[in-house]
């Protein structure tokens, strides 16, 4: 759901509003425990700058990272807007059923 987001407010507002724009997905699995770093960078886009309110989209996304015991970072650069979550391994493995 954090991706559809994103994908949804880079069409409306930020790098994928133009055909100069672009976005990097990059993703790690590193550290002691284990951490999933999946990261989001736009360039080449309309300037941004951070909302005055939070909207739904922004609300859904924090949330979510939550829920997977993780953290999120969102900022809104000159360049373009950069997303950063960090969660737990552990909660990317399936339940073992008996």
């Amino acid at each position: 759901m954090s991706l559809n987001e994103l994908c949804t407010n880079a069409v409306k507002h930020g790098a994928l509003s133009n055909k100069a724009g672009r976005i990097v997905i990059a993703s790690s699995l590193a550290g002691s425990p284990p951490r999933l770093t999946l990261t989001w960078t736009e360039s080449g886009g309309p300037s941004v700058a951070e909302p005055g309110r939070r909207s739904f989209g922004t609300r859904l996304i924090r949330r979510l990272a939550e829920e997977l015991h993780g953290t999120v970072d969102m900022r809104y650069e000159t360049g373009g807007f950069a997303y950063k979550l960090e969660i737990p391994q552990e909660v990317l493995k399936a339940p073992t059923v008996t």
